[in-house]
């Protein structure tokens, strides 16, 4: 439990300490379980008829007018929505964890560093700690949160709603959406952890190695963008 202070007031020591003795059980249930709670309160309060009207906006898919009837009346009802989004909120958040513990174990083999599954997923778990703060600023939007409310819009630490409000068919607003400030902290202590770990005299390799998955996320996102 002091840990879980720790990682944010002295990460290096935690870090360092999870090299010999890999934890990641606390983490990764605190982040599942707040996510999935935030999840489960957002569609519990929206407006579910208003959601799928949105949802369906803004798909790719070309319905009829007939279709969208259709899709309409097929809703399901909100205490199923709020299940089962967040069980799939939680469940996806740990597939990420766990993708980025392969990652790290990966980078481990092309960098030269001993990194096993066990070692890489705490890394994982514990550099994720920051995205619990957003979590709990989640909690802040959901208390005065109007029944026509995007979930998006209640991540408060993102660059959208943070510092900009872009309209919805702004060929940015996935980028600006999703790219939340916090996840320079977690690139941060995924690379002080790194650098640790390698015994690494500068920050260069860490970086890399930290930084490279949201790069390429990001980057993702940004080229269509730049391309519309």
């Amino acid at each position: 439990m002091t840990d879980l202070i720790d990682i944010f007031l002295q990460p290096a020591a935690v870090l360092a300490r999870l090299r010999d003795r890999p934890t990641w059980l606390l983490p990764a249930l605190l982040l599942c379980v707040v996510t999935a709670a935030g999840v489960f309160l957002y569609f519990t309060q929206v407006d579910i008829e208003w959601f799928m009207d949105q949802a369906l906006a803004q798909s790719d898919a070309e319905l009829s007018a007939a279709e969208l009837e259709a899709a309409r009346k097929s809703i399901p009802d909100a205490d199923f929505l709020a299940w089962s989004s967040s069980v799939g909120g939680a469940f996806g958040f740990l597939f990420v964890l766990l993708i980025m513990g392969l990652y790290y174990l990966l980078a481990g083999k092309v960098t030269g560093l001993a990194v096993s599954f066990r070692q890489g997923f705490s890394l994982a778990c514990w550099s994720s700690m920051p995205a619990l703060l957003g979590s709990l600023l989640l909690f802040v939007g959901l208390a005065g949160m109007a029944p026509q409310t995007s979930l998006e819009s209640l991540f408060l630490a993102n660059l959208d709603p943070m510092l900009l409000r872009l309209p919805p068919d702004s060929p940015w607003k996935r980028f600006a959406t999703s790219f939340s400030f916090l996840a320079l902290w977690t690139v941060f202590l995924a690379a002080l952890g790194w650098k640790i770990w390698s015994r690494a005299a500068g920050w260069g390799a860490a970086l890399v190695v930290a930084a490279l998955p949201s790069v390429l996320i990001y980057g993702a996102m940004i080229v269509p963008a730049l391309v519309n």
